[in-house]
């Protein structure tokens, strides 16, 4: 699937706009994770990846996606 390919949808029924909102917070978690754990604020990458799902469910309560596919605070 192309995201930016504007004939298909994705499976679920989501428009490209959601799916690709929904990449990007994804993408922006795992440059957030890279950089704590270079910078050493976690101590192995095992931590750093359970304080990071802790971070998404977190977000996953607080935000949605809008009709337009923008992720917006609920």
């Amino acid at each position: 699937m192309l995201i930016n390919n504007k004939n298909h949808m994705p499976p679920s029924g989501f428009s490209q706009k959601a799916v690709k909102g929904s990449l990007i917070f994804i993408q922006s978690c795992y440059e957030d994770l890279l950089e704590e754990v270079r910078s050493g604020k976690h101590k192995s990458y095992e931590e750093g990846i359970k304080y990071e799902i802790a971070q998404i469910e977190k977000a996953l309560t607080k935000l949605h996606i809008d009709s337009n596919g923008n992720i917006t605070e609920r």
